[in-house]
């Protein structure tokens, strides 16, 4: 686990810019917090980094689903906020974005045992006034050896 101090918006930013060099088709990233900690800045972030001129990245939360064409592959952005039910999770095509690109998902703790191997665990939290955060990072499979670079600046 990774622990990282953003002063604000655009650390935020650039966290997602250096995970964004860095993953591959088939990677998952799963953004954990309270409303308003920076999940969808964090994924609007992420989804621009890809692109020459900066897009519009609307946030899923009534549409449950984003998806953008990148160069590499295809970003598949879901907000999972309005699910209760796991069953309604095999209608938003969830293992075919895991298999066809990158996927970034808020509130993903629904998802329970379908979270694939490859995938980026990351947890937003209030910092000590209202501008900063803390993000917790944790990596499993191959996510993990391709982003240790990343990270091995930053206190485990």
């Amino acid at each position: 686990m990774y622990n990282m101090d953003l002063a604000d918006l655009r650390a935020t930013e650039r966290l997602a810019s250096m995970i964004a060099e860095e993953v591959e088709t088939g990677d998952v990233i799963l953004l954990k917090g309270e409303l308003g900690t920076g999940k969808t800045a964090f994924a609007k972030a992420f989804v621009n980094s890809f692109f020459a001129e900066r897009i519009e990245v609307p946030s899923p939360t009534f549409g449950l689903v984003q998806v953008f064409s990148a160069p590499e592959f295809s970003i598949s952005h879901y907000d999972l906020y309005r699910i209760k039910n796991p069953n309604e999770l095999a209608e938003l095509g969830l293992e075919e974005a895991f298999l066809s690109g990158v996927t970034l998902i808020e509130w993903p703790e629904i998802i329970g045992p379908l979270l694939p191997k490859n995938r980026i665990e990351i947890s937003l939290a209030y910092g000590e006034n209202k501008e900063n955060r803390v993000a917790s990072l944790i990596t499993h499979g191959s996510c993990q050896q391709r982003l240790r670079e990343i990270f091995s600046c930053v206190k485990p």
